[in-house]
């Protein structure tokens, strides 16, 4: 049998028809216009020119012939792989496309020391590459053959350990990426190598030009915030640029003994006289006139903190609420007891809302800010809150909330939540009146985000208070699978 010698392969310019080739196919086009009938000629010869001219004009070239090595086979897994079952949930979980589900997939399966079986790795590849919010849990269950595979495709060289990160960019060329990345990667270096970083946002805040970059310069801060970042924090209060100023003073207020606590102490301590019903203005004393240039100074200015309510609010948010219960000789529950009371009660409690995570006991805090905060407030309030507290706070503070409020700050709780605080919330969901366009259907952060066990062991109650088979009790179903798939065996001693 033989076998026809392979075609060279075509440059741009032979794909290209010559002239004398254009001419002839003008004629041909012009002739099938026309028609045999009119133009004469014979109609069979006609197609056949129309065949053989159309092809050689708009035919596609035949691929260029490109030599390259195949791929080495695949190293051996070196980790263990998980039971069929799990490998079963995740299959359903992929088809679920649900986030929440595969990031707790994941989170077992390095508990347990497994990976993704290899069939899954490129629909995981693919999906990290996509979603960059996922690529932390995926990378943990890629295992030796997944970063391999990472390997191969230039997008997902995220997975590989060799793709080039931001945190590569030499420090003199951050401030030249764009502004969505340029804090992220400040930040991520500064975690791996203070001290060149600090160095770095000394020189650049003192030499940079622009507002915009000495905000990037002073936001990267945040990160491993310390009291080694207050003297460039304070000198940022002195900044002509407001937004500068601004980030400034957010950082310094989470600075529990910065030189910024101890001025806003001392006006608090000279601005606010306890009186029977709360806190009552001095007369005659600093809040009673206008602001000079060094309280000016610990002011926001977004236009927030103006008038006598601001400035109060400025120098709670200042403080840590242990400032209170030294004041008052209390704890946190009579503390904020006693500043709910009194004409400046909401000022106050606006700048305590601030300073919830430095409280020891952050719950009758939370409660009594709530009184005085709006719903996005107090969202936002939480949002600042640590993963534990946050829960807590969101129990204590729900009592009276509508639906759509508490979903939203459920919504903000990092999942999975422990069990007293999925069954408080069990109870106040059920509690509620459904919103008319969700009548009979489960909350569905209630049961992506609940404790597995407890709803599992609640199924009754839930299907018969939200009786609708809907998609939400489905994703319950999966994560009881889920649940079950990493268990030991019965008979597993462990």
């Amino acid at each position: 049998m033989t076998t026809t010698p392979p075609r060279p392969a075509q440059s741009p310019e032979s794909r290209m028809p010559p002239p004398a080739l254009k001419a002839e196919w003008s004629k041909t086009v012009q002739a099938l216009l026309i028609g045999t009938a009119r133009g004469g000629g014979d109609p069979a010869d006609l197609l056949a020119d129309c065949a053989a001219l159309g092809v050689a004009a708009f035919g596609a070239a035949l691929p260029q012939e490109i030599a390259a090595e195949p791929l080495p086979p695949a190293p051996p897994e070196t980790a263990g792989l998980p039971r069929p079952a799990a490998r079963a949930v995740l299959e359903a979980i992929m088809s679920l496309d649900d986030e929440v589900l595969l990031t707790e997939w994941c989170a077992l399966a390095k508990a347990n020391t497994v990976v993704a079986d290899h069939r899954m790795l490129p629909s995981l590849l693919a999906l990290g590459t996509a979603r960059p919010g996922l690529r932390a849990a995926v990378v943990e269950v890629l295992g030796t053959r997944g970063r391999w595979l990472a390997g191969t495709r230039q997008g997902w060289s995220w997975a590989s350990g060799t793709a080039p990160l931001v945190d590569e960019v030499p420090l003199a060329e951050i401030l030249d990426l764009p502004s969505a990345q340029r804090v992220r990667a400040l930040r991520r270096k500064r975690r791996s190598d203070p001290e060149a970083v600090n160095a770095f946002i000394a020189a650049e805040f003192e030499a940079s030009r622009r507002s915009a970059d000495r905000q990037v310069l002073v936001s990267a801060l945040e990160t491993d915030l310390g009291p080694a970042d207050e003297a460039l924090l304070e000198a940022a209060l002195d900044d002509r640029a407001a937004a500068v100023h601004d980030e400034a003073l957010r950082l310094l207020r989470k600075l529990p003994a910065s030189a910024l606590a101890a001025r806003a102490a001392d006006r608090l301590g000279r601005g606010l006289q306890r009186v029977e019903d709360g806190f009552e203005v001095k007369a005659g004393e600093l809040w009673s006139a206008q602001p000079d240039a060094d309280e000016q100074r610990d002011l926001m200015r977004d236009g927030s903190e103006k008038g006598v309510a601001g400035r109060i609010r400025a120098a709670a948010a200042s403080v840590a609420p242990s400032y209170w219960t030294a004041r008052l000789e209390t704890d946190d529950r009579g503390a904020a007891k006693v500043l709910r009371k009194g004409p400046w009660a909401g000022a106050l409690l606006r700048g305590v809302a601030d300073q919830l995570a430095a409280a020891t006991d952050p719950r009758p805090w939370a409660v009594a800010a709530a009184e005085t905060l709006t719903g996005m407030e107090q969202l936002e309030m939480l949002a600042a809150l640590p993963a534990s507290v946050a829960e807590q706070a969101v129990v204590a503070v729900s009592v009276n909330w509508h639906y759509d409020l508490l979903d939203h700050a459920c919504a903000q709780l990092p999942a999975p939540w422990s069990p007293e605080t999925t069954r408080a919330l069990l109870h106040r969901y059920a509690a509620l009146p459904d919103p008319r366009w969700r009548s009979g259907r489960p909350p569905a952060v209630l049961l992506a985000r609940g404790n597995a066990d407890l709803l599992g062991a609640n199924w009754e109650g839930l299907t018969r208070r939200w009786p609708e088979n809907s998609l939400e009790l489905e994703v319950l179903r999966l994560r009881i699978r889920l649940r079950e798939s990493f268990a030991p065996p019965a008979d597993d001693p462990a």
